[in-house]
């Protein structure tokens, strides 16, 4: 995994898919932990994961840059903005 500055209030994620499954996955796990006690980072959890969920979805398979005759990137080069 690889994180990178951008402009300000932004760093590109590059992340290996399970990499990537496995921050989501915590995010989740946190999420139904913080549930007990509603407020301001339960909200904003719910929203990052209804953002990330709704990106994913426009995600299909033949999306990649190898499919639309781009090089492809090599291990753990997939990126995911945050």
């Amino acid at each position: 995994m690889r994180l990178q500055p951008g402009r300000p209030g932004l760093v590109v994620v590059t992340a290996k898919v399970d990499e990537l499954a496995a921050l989501v996955a915590g995010a989740r796990l946190a999420l139904r932990a913080l549930e007990a006690a509603p407020g301001e980072r339960t909200e904003l959890l719910s929203r990052v994961l209804a953002d990330f969920d709704r990106a994913a979805r426009g995600l299909s398979p033949g999306s990649g840059p190898a499919e639309r005759g781009a090089p492809s990137a090599g291990p753990g080069q997939g990126s995911a903005g945050a």
